[in-house]
Protein backbone atom coordinates (compact mmCIF):
# COMPACT_ATOMS: atom_id res chain seq x y z
CA UNK A 1 0.00 0.00 0.00
CA UNK A 2 1.21 3.50 -0.91
CA UNK A 3 -0.53 6.53 0.79
CA UNK A 4 0.11 9.19 -1.09
CA UNK A 5 0.86 13.18 1.05
CA UNK A 6 -0.72 16.45 1.06
CA UNK A 7 2.25 18.67 0.31
CA UNK A 8 0.84 22.13 -0.08
CA UNK A 9 -3.62 22.80 0.17
CA UNK A 10 -5.58 25.65 0.46
CA UNK A 11 -7.54 26.94 3.55
CA UNK A 12 -10.80 25.91 1.68
CA UNK A 13 -9.54 22.68 1.31
CA UNK A 14 -8.91 22.37 5.10
CA UNK A 15 -12.15 23.80 5.90
CA UNK A 16 -14.05 21.88 3.02
CA UNK A 17 -12.68 18.80 5.24
CA UNK A 18 -13.77 20.31 8.79
CA UNK A 19 -17.23 20.59 7.26
CA UNK A 20 -17.64 17.37 6.26
CA UNK A 21 -16.05 16.17 9.29
CA UNK A 22 -18.95 18.01 12.05
CA UNK A 23 -21.54 17.13 9.22
CA UNK A 24 -21.57 13.41 8.66
CA UNK A 25 -20.51 14.53 5.32
CA UNK A 26 -18.39 12.94 2.88
CA UNK A 27 -16.23 13.53 -0.36
CA UNK A 28 -16.22 10.83 -2.87
CA UNK A 29 -12.69 9.93 -4.49
CA UNK A 30 -12.06 8.72 -7.82
CA UNK A 31 -9.31 6.47 -8.65
CA UNK A 32 -8.96 3.23 -8.52
CA UNK A 33 -2.78 5.49 -1.80
CA UNK A 34 -1.68 7.46 -5.41
CA UNK A 35 -1.27 4.21 -6.97
CA UNK A 36 -4.20 2.75 -5.22
CA UNK A 37 -7.46 3.35 -3.97
CA UNK A 38 -6.69 3.74 -0.84
CA UNK A 39 -4.43 6.71 -1.44
CA UNK A 40 -7.06 8.11 -3.95
CA UNK A 41 -9.98 8.18 -1.26
CA UNK A 42 -7.71 8.84 2.02
CA UNK A 43 -6.78 12.71 0.32
CA UNK A 44 -9.64 14.45 1.19
CA UNK A 45 -9.66 13.40 4.85
CA UNK A 46 -5.85 13.53 4.85
CA UNK A 47 -6.47 17.15 4.85
CA UNK A 48 -7.55 17.57 8.26
CA UNK A 49 -4.74 15.81 9.89
CA UNK A 50 -1.38 15.96 8.13
CA UNK A 51 0.54 18.61 7.78
CA UNK A 52 -1.41 21.34 9.31
CA UNK A 53 1.14 23.99 9.90
CA UNK A 54 1.40 23.85 6.19
CA UNK A 55 -1.87 24.97 5.47
CA UNK A 56 -3.01 27.44 7.56
CA UNK A 57 -2.04 29.62 10.43
CA UNK A 58 -2.80 27.84 13.88
CA UNK A 59 -4.97 30.91 14.74
CA UNK A 60 -7.35 30.06 12.29
CA UNK A 61 -10.44 28.78 14.56
CA UNK A 62 -11.10 26.42 12.58
CA UNK A 63 -7.69 24.39 12.86
CA UNK A 64 -7.56 25.77 16.42
CA UNK A 65 -10.77 23.24 17.14
CA UNK A 66 -9.22 20.42 15.33
CA UNK A 67 -6.16 20.32 17.05
CA UNK A 68 -7.73 21.09 20.23
CA UNK A 69 -10.06 17.84 19.68
CA UNK A 70 -7.29 15.91 18.72
CA UNK A 71 -5.23 17.00 21.98
CA UNK A 72 -2.68 18.96 20.55
CA UNK A 73 -0.35 18.54 17.61
CA UNK A 74 3.02 16.68 16.33
CA UNK A 75 6.20 18.37 15.39
CA UNK A 76 9.31 16.80 14.13
CA UNK A 77 10.69 13.64 14.90
CA UNK A 78 7.42 13.06 17.65
CA UNK A 79 5.29 12.26 14.73
CA UNK A 80 7.28 9.05 13.39
CA UNK A 81 7.69 7.91 16.71
CA UNK A 82 3.80 8.68 17.60
CA UNK A 83 2.92 6.98 14.70
CA UNK A 84 5.09 4.03 14.81
CA UNK A 85 3.27 3.78 18.56
CA UNK A 86 -0.26 3.96 18.15
CA UNK A 87 0.21 0.75 14.96
CA UNK A 88 1.96 -0.86 17.59
CA UNK A 89 -0.95 -0.29 19.89
CA UNK A 90 -3.28 -1.07 17.39
CA UNK A 91 -1.69 -3.97 16.42
CA UNK A 92 -1.70 -5.54 20.01
CA UNK A 93 -5.09 -4.56 20.88
CA UNK A 94 -6.25 -5.81 17.41
CA UNK A 95 -4.36 -9.28 17.83
CA UNK A 96 -7.39 -11.57 18.52
CA UNK A 97 -9.37 -9.45 15.02
CA UNK A 98 -6.72 -10.45 13.39
CA UNK A 99 -5.40 -13.41 14.19
CA UNK A 100 -9.76 -14.44 13.77
CA UNK A 101 -9.25 -12.69 10.38
CA UNK A 102 -12.06 -9.50 10.97
CA UNK A 103 -9.21 -7.06 10.98
CA UNK A 104 -5.73 -5.93 9.23
CA UNK A 105 -3.13 -3.66 10.76
CA UNK A 106 -0.51 -1.92 8.27
CA UNK A 107 1.79 0.96 8.87
CA UNK A 108 1.55 3.51 5.36
CA UNK A 109 3.77 5.90 4.19
CA UNK A 110 4.25 9.54 5.65
CA UNK A 111 3.09 7.89 9.44
CA UNK A 112 -0.48 6.73 8.62
CA UNK A 113 -1.99 3.49 9.35
CA UNK A 114 -4.26 1.47 7.97
CA UNK A 115 -6.98 -0.81 9.57
CA UNK A 116 -8.89 -2.58 6.99
CA UNK A 117 -12.41 -5.00 6.99
CA UNK A 118 -11.62 -8.30 6.14
CA UNK A 119 -13.47 -11.25 4.21
CA UNK A 120 -15.05 -12.19 7.64
CA UNK A 121 -16.42 -8.37 8.64
CA UNK A 122 -16.86 -6.23 5.50
CA UNK A 123 -20.36 -5.34 4.41
CA UNK A 124 -22.94 -7.82 2.95
CA UNK A 125 -23.52 -7.66 -0.36
CA UNK A 126 -25.96 -4.60 -1.11
CA UNK A 127 -25.96 -3.64 2.40
CA UNK A 128 -24.66 -0.27 4.24
CA UNK A 129 -25.60 -2.10 7.92
CA UNK A 130 -21.89 -2.24 9.67
CA UNK A 131 -21.14 -6.28 10.22
CA UNK A 132 -20.94 -7.44 13.84
CA UNK A 133 -17.90 -9.24 13.43
CA UNK A 134 -16.02 -5.36 13.08
CA UNK A 135 -17.61 -3.65 15.98
CA UNK A 136 -15.02 -5.11 18.71
CA UNK A 137 -12.38 -3.88 16.20
CA UNK A 138 -13.63 -0.45 15.72
CA UNK A 139 -14.34 0.01 19.67
CA UNK A 140 -10.66 -0.79 20.08
CA UNK A 141 -9.74 1.49 17.38
CA UNK A 142 -11.96 4.62 18.77
CA UNK A 143 -10.94 3.57 22.38
CA UNK A 144 -6.87 4.22 20.71
CA UNK A 145 -7.71 7.32 19.66
CA UNK A 146 -9.73 8.73 22.88
CA UNK A 147 -6.60 7.48 24.80
CA UNK A 148 -3.43 9.01 23.13
CA UNK A 149 -5.20 11.97 20.40
CA UNK A 150 -3.18 13.84 17.95
CA UNK A 151 -4.92 12.03 15.00
CA UNK A 152 -7.92 11.95 12.55
CA UNK A 153 -9.52 8.46 10.78
CA UNK A 154 -10.20 9.24 7.45
CA UNK A 155 -12.97 6.27 6.86
CA UNK A 156 -13.46 4.91 3.45
CA UNK A 157 -16.16 2.82 2.00
CA UNK A 158 -15.82 0.95 -1.11
CA UNK A 159 -18.54 -0.60 -3.34
CA UNK A 160 -20.25 -3.56 -4.61
CA UNK A 161 -19.14 -5.23 -8.12
CA UNK A 162 -21.84 -3.44 -11.13
CA UNK A 163 -24.44 -1.29 -10.76
CA UNK A 164 -24.34 2.49 -11.64
CA UNK A 165 -22.24 4.90 -11.04
CA UNK A 166 -24.66 6.74 -8.83
CA UNK A 167 -25.65 3.39 -6.96
CA UNK A 168 -22.11 2.52 -5.94
CA UNK A 169 -21.50 6.13 -5.07
CA UNK A 170 -24.55 5.83 -2.75
CA UNK A 171 -23.76 2.35 -1.20
CA UNK A 172 -19.79 3.62 -0.93
CA UNK A 173 -20.35 6.70 1.18
CA UNK A 174 -23.53 4.93 2.86
CA UNK A 175 -20.79 2.06 4.31
CA UNK A 176 -17.83 4.90 4.78
CA UNK A 177 -21.02 6.71 7.47
CA UNK A 178 -22.24 4.12 9.11
CA UNK A 179 -18.64 3.62 10.46
CA UNK A 180 -18.79 7.19 10.94
CA UNK A 181 -21.46 7.26 13.07
CA UNK A 182 -20.09 3.88 15.13
CA UNK A 183 -16.87 5.80 16.20
CA UNK A 184 -18.79 8.57 17.46
CA UNK A 185 -21.08 6.97 19.01
CA UNK A 186 -17.97 5.08 20.37
CA UNK A 187 -16.59 8.69 21.96
CA UNK A 188 -14.35 9.66 18.83
CA UNK A 189 -15.11 13.45 18.38
CA UNK A 190 -16.86 14.39 15.25
CA UNK A 191 -14.47 16.94 13.93
CA UNK A 192 -11.63 14.01 13.99
CA UNK A 193 -13.46 11.76 11.73
CA UNK A 194 -13.98 12.02 8.31
CA UNK A 195 -16.25 9.92 5.52
CA UNK A 196 -15.82 8.88 2.11
CA UNK A 197 -17.05 7.10 0.19
CA UNK A 198 -15.13 5.44 -3.21
CA UNK A 199 -17.45 4.86 -6.10
CA UNK A 200 -14.52 3.96 -8.45
CA UNK A 201 -12.52 1.65 -6.69
CA UNK A 202 -11.19 -1.41 -8.04
CA UNK A 203 -11.93 -3.23 -4.49
CA UNK A 204 -15.27 -4.38 -4.96
CA UNK A 205 -16.01 -6.23 -2.05
CA UNK A 206 -17.82 -4.30 0.41
CA UNK A 207 -14.72 -3.73 2.47
CA UNK A 208 -14.50 0.02 4.52
CA UNK A 209 -10.71 1.03 5.57
CA UNK A 210 -9.87 3.52 8.11
CA UNK A 211 -6.69 5.45 7.17
CA UNK A 212 -5.29 6.75 10.45
CA UNK A 213 -3.77 10.45 10.10
CA UNK A 214 -1.27 12.06 12.33
CA UNK A 215 -2.30 15.78 13.76
CA UNK A 216 0.92 17.89 12.45
CA UNK A 217 1.41 21.46 13.61
CA UNK A 218 4.01 23.76 12.02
Amino acid sequence: MRLGMIKRAGTTLLAAALVAGCASQGGGMGGGVMGTDTGKGALFGGATGALIGGLVDHADPAVGLLIGAAGGALAGGLIGHHMDTQKQNLTQVLAPEVNAGNASVELLKNHAVLVNMTGASRFAPGSAVVNPAFLASLQKVASVARTYGKITITVIGHPDKGGSYAARESLSQQRAEAVRVQLLGMGVPAILVTATGNPRSSWEDGRVELVIHPVVGG
